[in-house]
């Protein structure tokens, strides 16, 4: 899937330069002279470069692109990128922001009002007198929504490993164990296979009636016969992000476990049959939850999952598009979400099952394939 007017192997140089000048098209629709971004993630994006959130911000004119940084990192981020100027500052963003913004004669300055802290933005208007600071919402992250083959191929990549750790738990998991044992194994097997670190932690490894929380972690619980094993875990290859949830049965499931999964399998499948270009994010999550509904009772529906149908992944393991009855994002080819329905008893257990998915012109491409066949994931 190549983004509009990239073209078949494009070098990472290429692709960071047409990310800029998307980027300086932003700038002119928000009739914006410079933008200020202080986000680790988009700072990645935009120049290639992988620090610390504390190397500093980016700002971008419609000349020029500089990353504002100290000594620690002045002399890697030059190795690093092409086409920045590294100014490297003692006296902080806020006194260099001030220079910038007089010799480049930048009147309005864009920030990330959904990142930069009301510390810290109060902080650098104290120096920017003679400038607006202008707050601005996802900017960037509306840019990465779609990936480009680039992006595509490093997904891939944690995907593969993410599949194989599933292959891995499934051949490890046994009475007796603990939820944090298994999630090490997983952090470890991730780890060995050469992944830069894992996408986030603790990863969910919820045994029993623990998995009827759908955020729970890994606890010193032991794993008994007949539980059944909610994970939920990804991994970060060359900066970008894999997630995946599956159920794990310990011993022969019993009827209303084969009813709960195998439900939650069909929403999954029907939920993603919805994933199309051009269709509306809270249109699908809409869709799944009225499917969910009509096969449950009045009682039962009340279990039906809290949390959005999906979300974007890419440098981060969440970003845009959601898949949210919140949120009406339209989707477009080249973003790639997460479907993940689930029923949640209290007291019982719960289900989620979550796949990657490629949003194509045609439909939604699956790109996890760990198994999810019920006699495949009974262990």
């Amino acid at each position: 899937m190549l983004r509009k007017g990239q073209q078949r192997g494009q070098k990472p140089t290429e692709v960071l330069s047409a990310r800029l000048k998307k980027a300086r098209e932003q700038l002119k629709l928000k009739k914006l002279d410079g933008l200020l971004v202080s986000s680790a993630a988009n700072r990645l994006y935009l120049t290639g470069w992988y620090s610390e959130a504390e190397a500093g911000p980016v700002l971008i004119t419609q000349n020029k692109a500089f990353i504002i940084t100290d000594s620690r990192y002045g002399e890697h981020a030059a190795k690093e990128t092409v086409g920045f100027e590294i100014v490297e500052t003692r006296e902080g963003v806020g006194p260099t922001l001030r220079n910038l913004a007089r010799s480049e004669d930048l009147n309005t300055i864009g920030f990330e009002s959904h990142y930069l802290s009301v510390f810290s933005f109060k902080r650098i208007k104290r120096f920017l007198r003679g400038a607006k600071l202008l707050p601005t919402a996802r900017l960037i992250e509306g840019l990465r929504a779609v990936k480009d083959e680039i992006e595509l191929e490093r997904i891939r990549k944690a995907v593969e490993v993410a599949d194989k750790t599933f292959d891995r738990i499934l051949n490890f998991v046994k009475p007796g164990l603990t939820e944090r044992e298994i999630a090490w194994e997983m952090e470890k097997f991730m780890k060995e296979a050469g992944v830069e670190r894992l996408a986030w932690e603790p990863f969910i490894v919820a045994a029993g009636a623990n998995s009827s929380m759908a955020h729970w972690g890994a606890s010193g619980t032991k794993i008994k016969e007949k539980d059944m094993i909610l994970v939920d875990f990804g991994c970060v290859y060359q900066s970008y992000c894999s997630d995946l949830s599956r159920v794990i049965f310990v011993g022969k499931p019993s009827a209303e476990q084969v009813k709960i999964y195998k439900l939650v399998l069909e929403a999954q499948k029907f939920g993603i049959g919805l994933v199309k270009e051009g269709r509306i994010g809270s249109t699908v999550d809409k869709k799944t939850r009225l499917f969910l509904e009509k096969r449950l009772s009045v009682r039962q529906a009340k279990n039906i999952y809290r949390h959005a149908l999906g979300h974007g992944v890419g440098l981060e393991v969440h970003e845009l598009p959601p898949l949210s009855i919140r949120h009406k994002h339209k989707l477009a080819a080249g973003n790639v979400v997460t479907v993940e329905p689930g029923i949640y008893i209290p007291g019982w257990g719960g289900v989620r099952i979550e796949d990657m998915v490629l949003v194509t012109e045609n439909g939604g491409k699956v790109l996890t394939k760990a198994s999810k066949k019920i006699e495949e994931v009974t262990v």
